[in-house]
């Protein structure tokens, strides 16, 4: 599928989402609501407005990087990656503890682990916050080094093999795939059935 017939599928999927004539007329009505009911329901029907556009805009992100015929999986791994570590969201806890990560984010479905190739490195935990990965619930780790002073972001997801399939494993003494996204590296591998992607700096 070429880029300009997925925009066109997002597009006519993003139009299917519109209010019809009588839900905006309804939704018209509701902007000058009579009675407290009424400007209850009013606000119920906002919620669920504002809701089902979130959803589009998610489905409309993860079909084009998913269908796009220019990027592997780990391209697409890699430069959604990169854009959460640069828009660096605030932490929602801050530790140097991994079991303290793994007693604060307890909706995940593995536990946070720390990784191998990371053991004796200047690398310091500093806090994390979840996040997702092609659409799969993930931690988001931020590390600290404390030779460069450069702050680095771990994720950590369930290595799912539908989803997955294909990506380095450390366990048959294979080396992360490094990609390149946004101005920054992107270390990417599998251990212990946990995905890992590390970003760091491009020394390229």
């Amino acid at each position: 599928m070429s880029k300009g017939n997925l925009k066109k599928v997002i597009r006519e999927h993003v139009e299917k989402q519109a209010l019809s004539e009588s839900q905006l007329e309804s939704l018209m009505q509701i902007q000058n609501p009579n009675s407290e009911t009424e400007k209850q329901a009013a606000k119920k029907q906002f919620r669920w407005i504002a809701i089902a556009a979130v959803f589009v805009v998610a489905f409309a992100n993860v079909f084009y990087f998913s269908m796009s015929p220019e990027l592997t999986l780990d391209q697409r791994i890699g430069s959604e990656v990169a854009k959460n570590h640069i828009n660096l969201k605030p932490l929602e806890i801050e530790t140097s503890s991994m079991q303290a990560i793994r007693g604060f984010l307890t909706e995940l479905d593995f536990m946070p682990m720390e990784s191998a190739l990371l053991a004796g490195s200047s690398k310091r935990l500093i806090g994390g916050r979840y996040c997702s990965i092609q659409g799969i619930t993930a931690a988001q780790l931020r590390l600290k080094d404390d030779q460069s002073g450069q702050v680095q972001s771990l994720y950590q997801t369930v290595y799912d093999k539908k989803v997955f399939s294909g990506l380095p494993q450390l366990e048959e003494n294979k080396k992360p795939v490094t990609v390149y996204s946004k101005g920054l590296a992107v270390d990417i591998w599998v251990e212990k059935g946990i995905l890992f992607a590390l970003t760091k700096e491009n020394k390229q």
